[in-house]
Parts: C-alpha cells; structure tokens; sequence
C-alpha cells in the first residue's frame, strides 16, 4: 500500500519564497501547489511543475563538455573540478594571447536562481554574477539575458524614475484605481505576486484593462477590459495615445516641462 502525505513547506524554484503544500507519495514528490491560508501561498507554471523537473530524465546534473562540432550535440558529462579547469585554462590562455578585453561572459538563468550570483557576485551588489570574475580578471565585457527582458524595466526605468531598482521597491498596486496591463500575462508570472495584487485591487473596486492580441489568464481572472490590438502595433497605439492625450490638454504640462525631454 503506497504511503501519501502532505508537508508545507517554500517553493525553492526561485528567491521569491512562495508557501506551497507538497505532495509525497512513497517519499516521492508528485505535485506542488500553492498553500490558500498564507499571504505568500502562491505558485507559478514552474513550481507547478516542479515534479517533473526533478524527475526528468533530460535534467543536467553535471556539467556537460562539448565532444563533437558545434550543432551536433555531442557532449559528455564531467566533474565541476574539470569545467573550472578548462575554463580557467581558456581564459588564461586568451588573456597571454590577446589580452583581458578579448573575453567576455553571458550570464543568464532561467528562473531567476541566485547560484550564480551568490558564487561569483560580490556580496550586497545587483549588478552582474561577472563581476567577481571578469572586472578583477581585466574584461568589462558582461552582458547576458537581461538585456533583453530585464535590465530596461527593473534596473534602468525604476533607476532614472524612483532612485532604486526593482527589486528594492514595494508595489502598494493593490490600492490603485486603474491598471493598464500591456503586453505583459502576470498570471504566468514567476512568482505571481503582481496578478495576485491585481485580483486583490479588482476586489476593492479597481478597474483593469488588459492590452494583448490574446485574451490572456490575467485578463479572464481580473475579469478586465480587454482590448485585443493586432501583434506589432503597440507603438501605433502608444503614439495615438500621446497624441489625443496632448490635443485635448489632458497631462500637467508644468510637469511635463519639469521632468521630460522631448
């Protein structure tokens, strides 16, 4: 007879620390949802399937050293002690051979762990998981994911607007009277707090409008105003916007001449 319980415990797919109920069957996890008695009891597509990562039989447990051409996926598993060795080995031999600026690193990860950063980011910074590594080894050259999806909304924007990055910022969005939800699904967050916050101000009276060519699940659940613009002409809308919204002097034009360029 299989053995079925249940513990209570945190989600360790990312930093955010989301309250989950674990189910173990035969002490083997077989599904993870989000706890309803706590603030924090929440979880994402990943958490969900959670399950599946640990068990999968394509999930890495080592790192893997390229044996074939590149595109032929022909690798083979070795220790962490060999894949510093080799790295370290290329590096230094790049640097006797051209210099420390001829490297540079791509950093990225999928779901925001910090093994990285907390092996090769100096302690209290938010900068970059190279920094301990390349800036010291002579090389400015770090770039990575981000670039493409978080540097502009959490570092640069929150930066030049509030003084701080995101992620050393509260939203109170729960107490605001009208949320525009554009191009973006937090219902598939990871971690879903801001569609949580967003169900919780729809409660207290907030109307939502979610702009997407599809009808997303944030739209359906926050049961918003969806307006389903044509992929590729957010910045039509955007510029219409702008332009009704100056002929009929509806902004603070002493603001606007305060605190804007353009």
């Amino acid at each position: 007879m299989k053995s079925t319980r249940e513990v209570n415990t945190i989600c360790g797919i990312c930093p955010a620390g989301c309250w989950v109920t674990a189910k173990l069957t035969d002490g083997r996890l077989v599904k993870v949802s989000a706890r309803n008695d706590h603030p924090l009891g929440m979880i994402c597509r990943l958490g969900e399937h959670s399950p599946e990562m640990v068990y999968s039989s394509d999930r890495l447990k080592t790192p893997m050293l390229r044996k074939g051409p590149k595109g032929t996926y022909d690798f083979e598993p070795v220790t962490w002690d060999r894949a510093y060795e080799i790295i370290t080995d290329n590096l230094n031999r790049t640097k006797k051979k051209y210099g420390p600026k001829a490297t540079a690193i791509y950093t990225g990860r999928g779901s925001f762990d910090l093994a990285l950063c907390d092996l090769f980011q100096p302690k209290d910074t938010a900068v970059s998981s190279a920094s301990s590594v390349l800036f010291p080894f002579g090389s400015p050259n770090t770039f990575g994911v981000g670039a493409l999806c978080y540097v502009s909304f959490a570092m640069i924007a929150p930066h030049v607007t509030m003084g701080s990055m995101l992620k050393d910022m509260e939203s109170d969005l729960e107490q605001a009277e009208l949320i525009v939800v554009w191009g973006s699904n937090p219902a598939t967050d990871s971690p879903p707090l801001t569609h949580n916050q967003i169900i919780e101000a729809r409660q207290n009276g907030a109307k939502v409008v979610v702009i997407d060519p599809r009808r997303t699940e944030t739209a359906k659940q926050s049961g918003a105003q969806w307006i389903p613009i044509r992929p590729g002409t957010d910045g039509a809308l955007a510029l219409s916007m702008i332009q009704t919204i100056i002929e009929e002097d509806i902004y603070d034009d002493k603001f606007a001449a305060r605190w804007t360029v353009g």
